[in-house]
C-alpha cells in the first residue's frame, strides 16, 4: 500500500512538472497561473501547493529539472571518449543539438532572464567548473589555445550557440543575399568553434 501511495505521489509530481514545464515555456512564470497548471495537469491547485508550496517553487523545480536533463546528457557524452579533442568536439556538437531540439529548455531560459528569475544551481556550477577545468587541461597539454582564459571558453561557446539558434532567420536572409545558397551548416559552426578553441 505504501508503494502504491509513493507511486501515486511520484506520478502526481511528474504530471504537475510536465504541465508546468509546457506552460512556463509558453508564457513564463508571470503569464502562467496555478489554475492553468491545474487544468493542464489534472491535479488540483491544492495538491500542487501541497507538493510545491508556491508557484515560484514549482518554477524553480522546473528550472532544476531542465538543467539536470541538460547536464546529464552532456556528461554522458563526455564519458564516451578519453580523447580531449573528441570530447571538446562532441560537447560542442551535443550542446548545439540539445539546444536546437529542446525548445522548452531554451524558452524557459529566456523567460527566466526576462523575468529576472535566473537561478544558479549547484549542478550548473559544477558542470561549468568541469568544462573550465577541461579547457585548462587542454591548455596544459598544448591542445587548447592559452591566449584566452579557460574561464571564458564555455561562455563563448554557449553564447555563440544561443545566438546561432536564435538568429536562424537572419542567417537564411544573409545566405541568400551573399549568394551562399547552401548556407552554413550546424556542423560547420561546430568545426569553427573547435578550431577557435585549439592552438
Amino acid at each position: 500500500m505504501a508503494d502504491r501511495r509513493q507511486r501515486d505521489k511520484d506520478q502526481t509530481i511528474k504530471d504537475i512538472l510536465v504541465a508546468a514545464r509546457a506552460l512556463f515555456s509558453e508564457k513564463g512564470l508571470h503569464g502562467t497561473s496555478l489554475r492553468n497548471i491545474e487544468k493542464a495537469s489534472g491535479v488540483s491547485k491544492g495538491l500542487i501547493l501541497h507538493h510545491f508550496e508556491t508557484k515560484e517553487n514549482l518554477y524553480a523545480a522546473v528550472q532544476e529539472l531542465l538543467i539536470q536533463e541538460y547536464t546529464t546528457r552532456m556528461a554522458a557524452r563526455r564519458e564516451v571518449s578519453k580523447d580531449l579533442l573528441e570530447i571538446i568536439t562532441s560537447a560542442i556538437r551535443e550542446s548545439l543539438s540539445y539546444n536546437k531540439s529542446n525548445t522548452e529548455f531554451r524558452r524557459i531560459a529566456l523567460w527566466s532572464y526576462l523575468e529576472g528569475l535566473e537561478r544558479t544551481t549547484e549542478l550548473e556550477k559544477r558542470f561549468t567548473t568541469n568544462l573550465i577545468d577541461g579547457m585548462r587541461t587542454g591548455q596544459e597539454s598544448g591542445l587548447v589555445r592559452d591566449d584566452v582564459d579557460a574561464f571564458l571558453m564555455p561562455f563563448i561557446i554557449r553564447g555563440t550557440i544561443d545566438y546561432w539558434i536564435r538568429k536562424e532567420a537572419l542567417r537564411e536572409v544573409m545566405s541568400t543575399e551573399t549568394k551562399n545558397t547552401n548556407g552554413v551548416t550546424d556542423e560547420e559552426l561546430v568545426d569553427a568553434l573547435v578550431r577557435l578553441m585549439l592552438k
